[in-house]
């Protein structure tokens, strides 16, 4: 099959090399572009854990100068890739969510106060974050009496639009799939396919989502099909490839 991923990079990149593995084409054309903020040193002062929600807090915090200082501390990240970073990094203790962040919550409500004290750990969590949530872990922990303090260490801004190619593709219908990852991404995808006068071809490719709430962006396609992930992290999205690869044998 062939494919177009909007997925920002370097995540972009990895995936395409992933179905290049599999027997797969792709086009990379992100609509989405990331902006990392680092961290200061005193954002970690008195943190007793830390949480990542994503790949790219944990590439935010492999730019902290005095990363040594942390590797010690618990870390609760969602999705296995962002755990295997993690470990790669030299986090020694790295619990792992199943999908999302919401995901996340009973998770760190099983295993944070048992790691606590083990570990003899006094401080809040931090969450290390993009500028957009999901899901807001702290109102539900502070429920449960476990503090969880918030760093924005990335931005995410909407690219200028499609790559030529990517404009070329949709409109000979090449695509057979287009890979949408973020509700954000998926608004300017139909953005860029209104002002471009594609909307009847782009109706040709099946959309690989993410998550139902970027399938529901996509009804101003009209009869387009989607497919959403069984679970909204990326081993789910590249099941859905394969899944629909089996379609075309």
């Amino acid at each position: 099959m062939h494919l177009l991923i909007t997925r920002p990079e370097p995540d972009a990149t990895e995936m395409r090399e992933a179905l290049v593995r599999e027997g797969h084409s792709a086009d990379i054309s992100p609509l989405l572009e990331i902006e990392l903020l680092p961290p200061p040193p005193e954002v970690f002062a008195g943190i007793g854990g830390l949480v990542v929600t994503s790949r790219n807090g944990l590439r935010a915090l492999a730019m902290y100068p005095a990363l040594k200082e942390l590797l010690g501390r618990p870390l609760f990240v969602v999705g296995t890739g962002t755990a295997r970073a993690a470990r790669d990094l030299g986090f020694a203790s790295v619990t792992l969510g199943p999908a999302a962040a919401k995901d996340l919550l009973p998770v760190i409500l099983e295993a944070w106060p048992r790691l606590a004290r083990d570990m003899r750990l006094v401080g809040p969590l931090l969450h290390v974050s993009g500028d957009k949530l999901s899901f807001d872990l702290a109102p539900p922990l502070a429920e449960a009496g476990i503090a969880l303090e918030r760093r924005i260490v990335y931005r995410s801004h909407i690219a200028e639009g499609l790559t030529p190619e990517a404009l070329d593709g949709l409109r000979r219908e090449a695509y057979d799939a287009v890979v949408l990852m973020s509700p954000a991404t998926a608004e300017a995808y139909l953005h860029v396919v209104a002002v471009n006068g594609l909307s009847v071809a782009a109706r040709h490719p099946t959309y690989l989502c993410l998550s139902k709430g970027i399938a529901k962006c996509l009804v101003a396609l009209g009869e387009a099909r989607v497919k959403v992930a069984a679970r909204p992290n990326i081993e789910e999205t590249v099941a859905l490839v394969r899944e629909l690869a089996a379609e075309f044998r």
